[in-house]
């Protein structure tokens, strides 16, 4: 009996301290293997081994170039590559990195490419205090580049997504979501089939120094369910060459965009409000709205200090 005891209490221990990581600094190789601790001096293969053997708050290096696979967040952690370093995954069928951790935990996602190959969504996040994507290539995914239904807070900088269906897509929960707020700055978002970044009911976004170009459409912000609110402000910005540049809609709820100091030019049609008083796109009257096939005008002024 004493002897089944100590067993127990044994493996009760190992699963313990597997469950809280081990490594403040977990690493990644192309010459590594997941039989290894994880370190520097004995890195893992795979992203996904890496995040099982690190810490809350700590941080996964990728120590040279080479595909590291999707892989699941679920505590506190920054995956990068060390300087000069290409980091990448390639899914095949499913998302490339998923983000649910707790509600008490920051994510950043650093330097990391991702090329679908049949994947979905490039990035899915659950759920965690925030994330931030920095300097990060997203291209060819089947459904959304960035998909934020019901995570708290994201920041997406210094980012390029092409190529796939949806760019971002922020919000489109129902009554009890958590708000989704967002800030996209310094982004290059074209050529995706669907929409460069949508907005829905539950999603704040400020976009700021971003181009959204040749794209099915390239901003669109939508309420669905009542009393919800969608609440974009756009602001030195370019959107060019797509079906429709700015879209607003609110079938239920409220939907507000404000444009400040954008270009809005050669899209098929520049601005497309189909929700009347309750999905305006408002103008801070410092907007360059010329050269689409339909300009559309603006539905009112705001005034900002």
């Amino acid at each position: 009996m004493r002897r089944q005891c100590l067993t127990l209490c044994a493996a009760v221990l190992a699963c313990t301290c597997a469950a809280f990581g081990q490594n403040t600094r977990s690493a990644v190789s192309v010459n590594g293997s997941d039989g290894n601790a994880c370190t520097v001096p004995a890195p893992c293969r795979t992203f996904a081994k890496a995040i099982t053997v690190t810490n809350s708050g700590g941080e996964i290096i990728a120590l040279d170039s080479g595909g590291y696979g999707p892989f699941t967040i679920d505590r506190a952690v920054t995956v990068r590559p060390v300087p000069g370093a290409y980091a990448g995954l390639a899914p095949t069928t499913t998302d490339g990195i998923t983000v649910s951790a707790g509600g008490t935990d920051d994510v950043v996602l650093r330097g990391i490419t991702i090329n679908g190959l049949g994947g979905s969504n490039g990035i899915n996040y659950i759920h965690a205090r925030s994330l931030s994507v920095e300097n990060t290539a997203i291209d060819r995914l089947t459904a959304t580049g960035i998909m934020d239904l019901s995570g708290a807070n994201l920041s997406v900088s210094n980012t390029s997504i092409i190529d796939s269906y949806t760019g971002i897509q922020v919000g489109n929960g129902g009554m009890g979501y958590p708000t989704v707020s967002t800030t996209i700055t310094n982004c290059n978002i074209d050529h995706n089939s669907n929409i460069a970044i949508s907005v829905y009911q539950t999603g704040k976004a400020t976009i700021t120094n971003t181009v959204l170009a040749n794209n099915g459409a390239g901003l669109i912000v939508i309420a669905q369910v009542a009393t919800l609110v969608a609440d974009v402000v756009i602001e030195n910005s370019t959107i060019s060459g797509n079906g429709t540049g700015i879209a607003s809609a609110a079938p239920a709820g409220t939907a507000t965009t404000r444009v400040s100091n954008c270009t809005i030019s050669h899209n098929t049609t520049g601005l497309q409000n189909s929700g009347g008083q309750n999905s305006p796109i408002l103008s801070r009257l410092n907007n360059t709205l010329q050269a689409n096939g339909t300009n559309g005008t603006f539905d009112g002024p705001f005034t900002a200090d």
